[in-house]
C-alpha cells in the first residue's frame, strides 16, 4: 500500500512538474483545463494554473508525509 502511494505521488509530481516548469500551463490553458481540472479552470490564465498547481502539490506533499509517517 505504501509503495502504491509513493508511485501515485511520483506520477502526480511529474504532472505538476510539467505544468509548473515546462509548457504544461500554456498547453492546458482554456477549455483543456476544464477537462483536466474542472469547468472553473477554463477561465484561468497560465500563471494562475501554475499557482494553483503549486498549492495543490504542496498540500499533497504535506498530506502524503503525514500519511507515510503516521504509521
Amino acid at each position: 500500500m505504501t509503495l502504491l502511494l509513493v508511485i501515485l505521488f511520483l506520477a502526480y509530481s511529474a504532472f505538476c512538474w510539467w505544468i509548473v516548469f515546462w509548457d504544461g500551463a500554456e498547453v492546458l490553458e482554456g477549455w483543456k483545463a476544464a477537462l483536466v481540472f474542472d469547468w472553473a479552470a477554463a477561465a484561468l490564465t497560465a500563471s494562475e494554473l501554475r499557482f494553483g498547481t503549486v498549492v495543490s502539490w504542496l498540500v499533497a506533499l504535506i498530506l502524503g508525509l503525514i500519511t507515510y509517517f503516521s504509521g
